[in-house]
């Protein structure tokens, strides 16, 4: 696409499809994982009755979820392999976000990275919007090339998402948008996420279904009114999100990078990963 015509677009909409971004290779690679771990998606959640010690882990990776019907994120999916340490600088979309979030000056980090897998019934509650006022729903192009961007998701499409599966779901051009969302004003007040109507946000006024094949990515800015309709088909949904963000919003779960990750990176994604090296007294 023209670089003029795609910024347009990203500017209008708040959002770009970019097709077959991801290889091939890399996508087998993501799907064996998901494959290797099929246990935990049957069972993501110890016995234990405390809801915050209920997760499992796979090494350094995290299984969580924000509401039951969200389905299973395997948190912290950096640390699941190699190819998901490629995704942090991947070529078909890093510019793009560099450009939007303006690295430059702001630099670049990873707010969440994670893996989702997503059966029949589960969904997402619409959130976010213009009228929300959070740091990371920044968004600004004052005609001149400096974009500022507060928070970037590139939702990477693992298997095909039409239909029934479950799309996401967006409202093109919300995230300039200063009227509340009706599902999200309750007596004028505007609220960040949909936690009263308990509505998969496909129901919602003015939501456009985004559908996927495998190997896509849908790039989006938080700022967008967004959120999943429910999957009505049988089998799974596959994604994974990475969230790029300034470097000054941190880790959103402060995960603590193993040593070994951080000796394996490069120095860009390394930088992407631990944009602001901790400081520690000279050894005496």
């Amino acid at each position: 696409m023209d670089e003029n015509v795609q910024d347009y677009l990203f500017d209008l909409q708040g959002y770009l499809v970019l097709e077959n971004a991801i290889s091939a290779e890399d996508l087998d690679e993501m799907n064996r994982w998901i494959d290797d771990h099929e246990s935990y998606v049957e069972e993501p959640w110890s016995a234990n009755d405390n809801p915050r010690e209920r997760s499992r882990w796979i090494g350094n990776v995290e299984t969580h979820t924000y509401n039951e019907e969200n389905g299973v994120n395997f948190q912290n999916i950096i640390e699941g392999g190699t190819v998901f340490e490629r995704l942090i600088d991947y070529p078909a979309w890093i510019d793009l976000v560099k450009k939007y979030i303006h690295s430059s000056v702001n630099g670049l980090s990873i707010h969440e990275n994670f893996l989702n897998v997503r059966g029949p019934g589960g969904y997402i509650h619409i959130h976010c919007g213009g009228h929300v006022p959070l740091s990371y729903l920044t968004f600004r192009q004052n005609n001149t090339g400096e974009w500022m961007v507060g928070q970037i998701n590139v939702l990477m499409a693992l298997n095909d998402i039409a239909e029934g599966d479950g799309p996401t779901v967006l409202i093109p051009g919300s995230h300039k948008c200063t009227e509340i969302h009706p599902r999200l004003n309750v007596d004028g007040r505007g609220l960040v996420y949909d936690g009263v109507s308990g509505k998969p946000a496909g129901t919602a006024v003015a939501v456009k279904e985004m559908y996927l094949k495998a190997g896509d990515v849908l790039m989006f800015t938080d700022a967008i009114t967004h959120g999943s309709a429910e999957r009505t088909n049988p089998g799974y949904r596959r994604t994974v999100v990475y969230r790029y963000s300034p470097r000054y919003v941190r880790e959103r779960f402060n995960y603590q990078i193993s040593e070994e990750l951080l000796g394996r990176l490069t120095p860009e994604r390394r930088t992407i990963i631990e944009p602001i090296a901790p400081r520690r007294p000279l050894a005496v």
